[in-house]
């Protein structure tokens, strides 16, 4: 791999090991997850670094490009649309994530715990950025 690429790397085993988590946790029904505290957290925590990891790997493609940065992290998930590396329908999908990761982190007195199970529930959004920063990095990978 490129030196360049290792950061993103890092994130994505990082990203491997959060949705390794939150998936073992798939099977909890709405209400265990609402009356254990501990479950919660696990899972907030899990929530809010798998949303930073892709943030932060959409924000150093957008540099490798050479693209306009963003103004925040949504625009930075859907501007992965713009450089080919998400497909555009699936950005508009999946960039609430980073509403979602600033509730976490900056409004964590007043989360909504049904939206974080719900959250809980959706990985595979997860998996499929995943697979296309992959399909992403061995293309640029290339000669």
């Amino acid at each position: 791999m490129r030196p360049e690429f290792v950061g993103i790397e890092r994130r994505l085993t990082r990203l491997d090991d959060c949705l390794a988590k939150l998936e073992a946790l798939q099977s909890t029904t709405p209400d265990e997850f609402l009356a254990d505290s501990f479950l919660r957290d696990i899972v907030e925590r899990n929530l809010e670094v798998a949303a930073q990891c892709c943030i932060d790997i959409s924000n150093r493609i957008i540099s490798l490009e050479n693209a306009v940065r963003p103004a925040d992290a949504y625009t930075s998930l859907l501007r992965m649309a713009e450089l080919g590396v998400l497909p555009a329908d699936f950005a508009r999908q999946f960039a609430p994530l980073a509403g979602l990761r600033n509730i976490l982190v900056y409004e964590y007195l007043e989360i909504d715990w049904n939206q974080v199970s719900a959250s809980l529930q959706r990985t595979s959004d997860l998996h499929v950025f995943a697979a296309s920063i992959r399909a992403w990095l061995v293309q640029r990978s290339s000669p």
